[in-house]
């Protein structure tokens, strides 16, 4: 093992550098490789860069950088409709605490996009509780740190993995390390260094490019999350990670997943919520349409409008039996 978080962000980006794009992507992401040129992969460690220079980077999509007050306050009236989603999960007023801080640290705003991750987190500890407390958690497609920096902020005993493209993953980490400069954040590559890792207790974060994914299947996870990255893998790649949940050396593994109910990919394939691997005999808490979600809203008048449908599930899934 021996990496620590600056070690692993410059092989992330070493990573981007030596092919642009990743074995396990699919036609989503592969349509757009010319990325290594961007000021984050030549210069990851300079963690005081605007975020208005590494505010796009392909299909990961945006943040947005404008964060003086008047655009918080804009956010903030704009968010109403969705704060008030919150009302009924009591742990949502102290992940929204914590989300303010995260954007700060980032220099970003709290826009939509990290309150949809507050709202999640809140559901979460509703149905989980002291589960998060001391879990090994693992964030499936995260993008900007989003999720993995409210887990670790708000459950500092929960270990991540990360798991992303290597162009996702650098900017997961380096927006990681933005957020939570203590997180010591650990790139992983065989099994022996996945085994190191878990068992380190100063590594709270491990860093899992797509392409080693299977390393996943040595880690006690006992929580999977994927919020609207799913939906743009290929079939067997997401059954792949349903087994490696499944297989988790992990007396229960909850699943949570919030993605649209169907979406075409480039290349024609198509990917439907209701077709993930799912079995019958997964125990689900929570299975709806996820409002929060599905309501976005703009700068410009009439402000709100619907983005595609959107259903999210939460199922302790049930255990393979090899």
């Amino acid at each position: 093992m021996g990496r620590n978080t600056e070690q692993s962000i410059l092989a992330i980006a070493e990573a981007v550098k030596a092919d642009g794009g990743d074995g396990a992507a699919s036609s989503h992401w592969r349509n757009d490789q010319g990325l290594t040129d961007h000021p984050m992969v030549q210069d990851p460690l300079n963690f005081d860069m605007r975020t208005a220079d590494s505010s796009a980077f392909g299909p990961l999509g945006g943040i947005s950088a404008k964060a003086e007050l008047r655009h918080r306050l804009v956010h903030w009236l704009l968010q109403i409709p969705l704060r008030a989603m919150g009302i009924g999960l009591p742990g949502f007023a102290g992940a929204d605490k914590i989300a303010a801080k995260i954007a700060r640290a980032q220099n970003r705003a709290y826009d939509k996009d990290l309150l949809r991750h507050t709202l999640t987190l809140a559901l979460l500890q509703r149905h989980l509780g002291n589960a998060l407390d001391h879990g090994t958690i693992a964030v499936i497609g995260d993008g900007f740190a989003n999720m993995s920096a409210l887990l670790l902020s708000a459950h500092p005993g929960a270990k991540v993995i990360l798991v992303n493209l290597h162009k996702s993953l650098l900017f997961d980490c380096v927006f990681l390390r933005k957020a939570l400069p203590e997180t010591n954040i650990c790139l992983v590559q065989s099994d022996a260094e996945m085994a190191d890792a878990i068992a380190a207790p100063d590594v709270q974060c491990i860093a899992l490019a797509a392409e080693n994914a299977s390393l996943m299947g040595a880690a006690p996870i006992t929580l999977g999350i994927n919020i609207l990255s799913m939906m743009e893998m290929d079939p067997p790649v997401i059954a792949a990670y349903f087994d490696l949940l499944r297989r988790a050396p992990a007396d229960k593994t909850a699943f949570y997943c919030c993605n649209r109910i169907e979406k075409t990919l480039p290349d024609g394939t198509v990917t439907r919520f209701e077709a993930y691997p799912w079995d019958a005999d997964d125990e689900v808490l929570v299975d709806a349409m996820c409002h929060w979600t599905r309501l976005a809203y703009h700068g410009r008048p009439p402000f709100y409008y619907l983005s595609n449908p959107v259903r999210h599930r939460l199922a302790y899934l049930k255990k393979s039996e090899t």
